[in-house]
């Protein structure tokens, strides 16, 4: 690892590890991209984990080929991002009766074939090559790497515990970023299809379109604002979707894992909170993400922090009975969207409080222009300026969370093609949080 929270375990190998640019793995001249596709009867790079949580531990690289061939003489070459090579890895045994070849950092990786410490590669934009006798067999260049080694663009980078894998399995169109997709790690196993989510959850996760969440000039649908939310998660295993229709009940709620509800325009009625907080008590949970006083995008008098709390008695000037508490989300989860912030406000850089899963790759995330959380009951993970952000629950079996900005998760294109303001996706630290909270929330982290 070339950053400060790899590990090497020297004595323990099982395959050599040589470090320095050898003959085997020099780069062409002027690191021109690869061209050609992966030859019938080679094997491939299949899905690379190169960054774990915390310290590295359990990272691999997994090759797909013929079973049985032999490795004797093939290489993994990895390259920082300027293109210099900076390890090699030695190769040998042959591919296993399952087709998959995994090379493990350490034990704790399941299906490994061989153990090298070598494999916990840089966490940045970088690029890894399989050779055979110096010769290129295949090529993968991630993030956005000054000298790429890889084929046509790059694909992604994963932030912490996710993994690069072809989605479908094993395809190779000789483009990176077409081959490749974030998702769960699959060490010896099959990546998924191409319409599958990748990963190996299978868990639902809902978000909700039931209370004017896509009115005015928001947009928070999983096709407009928050297609790449959605699609992080997809990648990560779950099964994602809205939930549409009138109103929330017991019955669209069966089946899922977790309900993210952004930005809400409208108030929930006594029935609807009470089958919101029995899927929570079941084992549920909830994503709540808010916005500042003032957003009342549909102009019906409610603004997302009070549809949250329940009505603040003036706005609108008169409430049904069935509608009046709405969520009570301070009552029954024990965290309040409190802070009555404005168009003139700056934006916020929320930082970790504390230390907790959802924290694993993050440093920080932008508020722009939100709502603080008075937390209640629970744990505030992430601040700034004396005001918490974003803060958590555990109730009966199951977990909430509540965010203050519903910015902070989305993308630059609406569901009618036209762009906005909303751009911060593409924010590591964003990415991170977003995947990590909904990951906890469904017993995953």
């Amino acid at each position: 690892m070339q950053t400060s929270h790899g590990r090497w375990a020297r004595g323990a190998l099982t395959v050599s590890l040589v470090l320095g640019l050898t003959a085997c793995g020099q780069p062409p001249a002027g690191g021109a991209a690869l061209s050609a596709q992966v030859a019938a009867g080679e094997p491939m790079l299949n899905e690379v984990y190169y960054d774990s949580f915390s310290t590295d531990t359990g990272t691999f690289i997994e090759l797909k080929g013929p079973a049985g061939k032999s490795l004797s003489g093939y290489t993994l070459a990895a390259f920082d991002t300027a293109g210099t090579q900076y390890r090699t890895i030695t190769l040998s045994g042959s591919i296993p009766a399952s087709g998959y070849f995994v090379v493990a950092q350490d034990t704790t990786v399941p299906n490994r074939t061989l153990v090298n410490s070598g494999t916990d590669l840089n966490n940045g934009s970088a690029s890894l090559r399989l050779l055979k006798s110096g010769t290129v067999i295949d090529a993968l260049a991630y993030g956005t790497p000054t000298s790429g080694r890889g084929e046509g663009s790059p694909a992604p980078t994963t932030g912490a515990g996710s993994a690069l894998a072809r989605v479908p399995d094993g395809q190779d169109t000789n483009v990176n970023s077409a081959d490749f997709r974030v998702q769960a790690a699959t060490p010896g196993a099959s990546n998924g299809g191409s319409g599958g989510g990748g990963g190996t959850t299978g868990k639902k996760v809902l978000f909700d379109l039931t209370k004017a969440e896509d009115a005015g000039n928001a947009d928070w649908r999983i096709d407009g604002a928050y297609s790449d939310y959605a699609a992080a998660l997809r990648g990560l295993g779950y099964t994602v979707s809205s939930l549409t229709g009138t109103g929330i009940t017991s019955t669209s709620l069966s089946g899922a894992a977790v309900l993210v509800i952004p930005e809400p325009q409208s108030p929930f009625s006594d029935t609807e909170r009470a089958a919101i907080q029995a899927f929570v008590q079941g084992g549920g949970g909830v994503f709540m993400i808010t916005d500042h006083r003032v957003s009342d995008r549909n102009n019906n008098g409610w603004d997302s922090p009070e549809v949250f709390d329940g009505w603040d008695g003036s706005t609108p000037a008169s409430v049904s009975g069935a509608y009046q508490a709405s969520l009570n989300s301070d009552v029954i989860f024990g965290l309040n969207a409190s802070f009555n912030s404005s168009f003139s406000d700056p934006v916020y850089t929320a930082t970790p409080l504390t230390t907790h899963p959802i924290l694993n790759g993050v440093s920080s995330a932008g508020v722009y222009v939100g709502t603080s959380v008075d937390v209640l009951a629970g744990t505030a993970l992430m601040g700034t300026g004396g005001r918490t952000y974003l803060a958590v629950n555990s109730v009966g079996a199951g977990r909430v969370a509540m965010w203050g900005d519903s910015s902070t998760f989305g993308d630059n294109t609406y569901s009618d093609g036209s762009t906005g303001t909303y751009n911060n996706w593409p924010n590591l630290s964003n990415a991170a949080l977003g995947k990590n909270v909904v990951r906890w929330l469904a017993g995953d982290l």
